[in-house]
């Protein structure tokens, strides 16, 4: 046993040999308060999850792109919405209604009932609204879409007069195979949702230019969501006299995958901080004390003529 005290580095000075002082007593208060302060940092810090962001290019997976929207126009009728696919590969389809659902408004705005794509247009409804959402599948390349009435020059001439109106509510836009909470999650996921475009000249063309990035969000459960962010640009000019209004919405595809990552410090993160606290203090405490006690001597030395 008396081999084994030579390696003790907490030898016990007797209480009799050491005596309290005063500004002992204060560096010790303002040390407690210190560390608790510091103590109590860190276990919110340790409680709440930390988030980072990082950038890397990723190779896309093959397949198709889902483009979720839902509008409305309050002055172009449902009998002449037509939808048209077109991209850089050469794809190029006309009036996709498919995953498309169309729902007639009355001038004032009232649901009027889904429109019935087979039963064609009359007269009657050329001065209808329509509310239109669904999807549409693009494949992962620039391209773009847009909303006319492609093919039905004739009926917009003899019963609207000529005029297509494609002023509209943009109510929501969003990309991806799954909706998010976009709430919680940082970025921009849905930038255009609730846009107002419906105080133009009727032979307004609109277009709207999309940047798609893939994001990943993990959560501290290291379960991982994908979905897309996007940036999104609009503009509006005057149609052509040979022409028809549109919406366009036209897109690309970024090369960068974003990743945002949520999780929790390890308990060693934690247990090591605490003892880095607790040890830090004490130390800069200890320093501080021997500091001021010479101090204390060196001015008690000249006070008492001492100090030669």
């Amino acid at each position: 046993m008396g081999f084994l005290k030579k390696f003790d580095f907490y030898r016990q000075v007797p209480s009799d040999l050491t005596e309290p002082t005063t500004p002992g007593a204060v560096i010790s208060i303002t040390c407690g308060i210190a560390m608790l302060f510091l103590l109590v940092s860190e276990l919110v810090s340790f409680l709440s999850l930390a988030e980072k962001s990082e950038m890397f290019v990723q190779q896309e997976e093959g397949g198709k792109l889902r483009l979720h929207f839902n509008m409305t126009f309050p002055k172009m009728p449902c009998c002449v919405y037509s939808l048209d696919v077109l991209d850089i590969m050469g794809r190029h389809e006309v009036g996709i209604s498919a995953t498309v659902h169309k729902m007639r408004l009355s001038p004032k705005g009232e649901p009027l009932g889904e429109y019935n794509q087979t039963g064609g247009g009359t007269r009657d409804m050329a001065t209808e609204g329509c509310n239109t959402q669904g999807y549409v599948d693009v494949r992962k390349v620039p391209g773009s879409f847009h909303i006319s009435a492609h093919g039905l020059h004739v009926f917009v001439h003899e019963a609207m007069g000529g005029v297509l109106n494609t002023n509209h509510v943009m109510h929501y836009f969003w990309a991806g195979d799954a909706e998010v909470d976009f709430t919680e999650m940082p970025g921009s996921l849905r930038p255009i949702d609730g846009t107002r475009n419906d105080h133009y000249p009727e032979d307004t063309t609109f277009e709207y230019f999309f940047d798609i990035i893939p994001t990943i969000y993990s959560n501290h459960h290291y379960q991982d969501t994908k979905t897309y962010q996007m940036t999104a640009h609009m503009d509006h000019l005057s149609t052509h006299p040979t022409q028809m209004p549109a919406v366009y919405f036209r897109y690309q595809l970024s090369p960068i995958t974003v990743k945002f990552t949520k999780r929790r410090k390890g308990l060693s993160h934690f247990l090591t901080y605490v003892c880095a606290i607790i040890g830090g203090v004490f130390t800069v405490a200890g320093l501080l004390n021997s500091l001021l006690q010479s101090s204390v001597k060196a001015f008690q030395k000249n006070v008492l003529g001492k100090g030669i």
